[in-house]
């Protein structure tokens, strides 16, 4: 029996293997420019000297495991809004509950994380996301919306525990501030590509097994994941004092209001993930209003979209981007050239112009997310990181539930065109936080340079 090749549109393939092309010499690019010892920063440098062995040991502990969760995550999303449609369920009802139990409960989250132990975070997110995808077989709308209910509480803990994990056990160990850089940016890259990987995947399971198989797959991974896990060391928020949550969401509230740089972070976070996430709810509806009926691979313009996230990792890393401006400083650039990315949807619906569009905005993706990280990690003191990260997510929910339902309202131009309205608004606030930096930076070399002149 001969092997059936997929029966894919010429136009998804040919974008999928020129976005491949260009990554690859990028990746080439980047690796001979740090082989050859790239530009530094305050904050970025290419990792090298006597620890580096042990750096990277500990690094692939962590981008194993990485590239495990996020690959799951990432299986599940590429269907997700074609299975409920299967299923004849209220779609954006589904995704609104997501995003609001992520609200409510990540802050509370967030603060047990930090006290309970990031590891167990990590543990108790793989088994959430078990119990999911497990509910996700079912055509029972109640059982679907209680999955969502857990997957809201299970996304909080993604984006806070192992990142966090990450950072506090770094600087555990004694490793330079310098190379979280590389971690972020590695880490960038590598779900880029396991995204590209999970979007082919979820393609030829979801035509062999139907709308349902990239769920299977997802259970797998998340089982491989939890494997790993039990094997970290465990760290805490604050490890010198007996923490209850409380205590710890008030440390968070206060710094975030004590600390405009705190604050401006969390909040330059949170305009572009809602901006993010309300563009995952909508990219699928508009591409097959741009196709006029035609068929949407979705697997396969999703591993394009996560193709170009791979390109941002790698033009963010020390020997590219990173080493030319600082990372608060190309902040300000992605969210101008993201918000200038999505005016094309808003004023045509050809298919070209409309995937070209969403190309550079999946770029700006794979740039910003080393990029907020690494910010996060030079102004979220550790202690906390965990419990001020869950508290902007209450926010950046209500973005996304808002961008959500107003697709039900209004055209998707109308809410594309809220959507830059955030990004801009991301973009000045991020101005003003460069300038807060400054100050910070300006405070610190001032005395040294009054004694320079003494001498």
């Amino acid at each position: 029996m001969a092997l059936e090749l997929p029966d894919w549109p010429a136009w998804a393939i040919r974008t999928f293997l020129v976005l491949v092309g260009i990554t690859t010499l990028v990746a080439l690019l980047q690796r001979r420019r740090a082989a050859q010892g790239g530009e530094k920063t305050d904050l970025a440098e290419v990792p090298s000297g006597k620890r580096l062995t042990e750096f990277r040991s500990f690094q692939r502990q962590y981008l194993v495991v990485y590239t495990i969760i996020m690959a799951a995550d990432w299986l599940q999303g590429t269907n997700m809004y074609t299975l409920y449609q299967s299923y004849d369920v209220d779609i954006s009802t589904l995704f609104v509950t997501g995003f609001t139990s992520s609200a409510i409960f990540g802050t509370i989250v967030g603060m047990y994380v930090d006290v309970w132990g990031r590891k167990m975070g990590c543990i108790v997110y793989l088994i959430i996301e078990v119990v999911v995808n497990v509910f996700e077989h079912f055509n029972n709308f109640p059982l679907l919306l209680l999955g969502r209910v857990l997957g809201g509480v299970s996304t909080s803990l993604l984006f806070s525990a192992f990142e966090t994990w990450m950072v506090s056990e770094h600087r555990k160990r004694g490793f330079p501030e310098g190379w979280l850089s590389d971690t972020f940016g590695t880490a960038s890259f590598i779900n880029g590509i396991s995204a590209i990987i999970a979007g082919l995947c979820a393609q030829l399971v979801a035509d062999h097994l139907g709308e349902i198989g990239p769920f299977q797959a997802a259970i797998a991974l998340t089982v491989l994941a939890l494997f790993f896990v039990v094997f970290w060391e465990e760290n805490y928020g604050k490890p010198d004092e007996d923490n209850k949550g409380s205590s710890t969401a008030s440390s968070a509230w206060k710094a975030i209001m004590s600390d405009r740089k705190i604050f401006l972070t969390g909040l330059v976070n949170s305009l572009f993930e809602g901006s993010m996430y309300s563009f995952v709810f909508m990219w699928v509806p508009t591409m097959m209003g741009a196709l006029k009926g035609r068929p949407l691979p979705t697997g396969l313009v999703f591993s394009s979209f996560m193709t170009c996230m791979s390109l941002g990792g790698l033009l963010f890393s020390p020997s590219m981007l990173l080493g030319v401006a600082s990372a608060e400083k190309l902040a300000v650039g992605v969210f101008l050239v993201a918000a200038a990315a999505l005016t094309v949807p808003v004023f045509s619906t050809s298919l070209w112009p409309v995937l070209l569009s969403f190309i550079v905005f999946e770029t700006c993706v794979g740039i910003f997310f080393p990029c907020l990280g690494l910010l996060r990690s030079k102004v979220i003191p550790d202690s906390i990181q965990g419990s001020v990260m869950n508290i902007f997510r209450v926010p950046l929910n209500i973005l996304v539930v808002v961008g959500t339902k107003l697709t039900d309202i209004y055209p998707t131009q109308t809410v594309f065109s809220i959507i830059i309205i955030w990004l801009l608004l991301g973009a000045a606030f991020q101005v003003v936080l460069v300038m807060a930096m400054g100050e910070k930076e300006g405070e610190k070399t001032t005395p040294k340079k009054d004694s320079e002149k003494k001498a």
